[in-house]
């Protein structure tokens, strides 16, 4: 199975905060994992490792915010944690902790709307 390149994980990490994308909690010294969007399954090569695709979020496929995506797929494809194979990851936002974002390309955001409610709490 193919991985991200070191620059992208960089990027993903240098964007993110090195926090959880749901919940903001802080990823050092904790189980986490660079989500992809569009699930690897359902998108090609030029798409799978990109900047925009990857997301921080705690936990791993079934723990944490990451399982939570996993296990509650309607929520996460309203929110941007997940994205429809049919969609690019670049035209839908994503529901931070920090508001609600569109990542770019090269590791930036822009903010489309802040938010005031930290409820996304981390899922043990």
């Amino acid at each position: 199975m193919s991985q991200p390149s070191r620059e992208t994980c960089r990027a993903v990490d240098c964007r993110d905060g090195l926090r959880c994308v749901r919940c903001g909690r802080s990823l050092y010294g904790v189980a986490a994992s660079r989500h992809h969007r569009r699930r690897r399954s359902q998108s090609t090569k030029d798409v799978m490792h990109n900047v925009e695709n990857l997301i921080l979020l705690c936990g791993t496929g079934t723990t944490g915010c990451h399982g939570y995506v996993h296990g509650h797929p309607a929520e996460s494809y309203e929110a941007g944690w997940l994205v429809h194979s049919w969609d690019e990851p670049l035209d839908i936002p994503v529901r931070s902790w920090r508001g609600l974002l569109l990542l770019d390309a090269d590791g930036g955001t822009t903010t489309v709307m802040r938010t005031s409610q930290p409820d996304m709490k981390a899922v043990a």
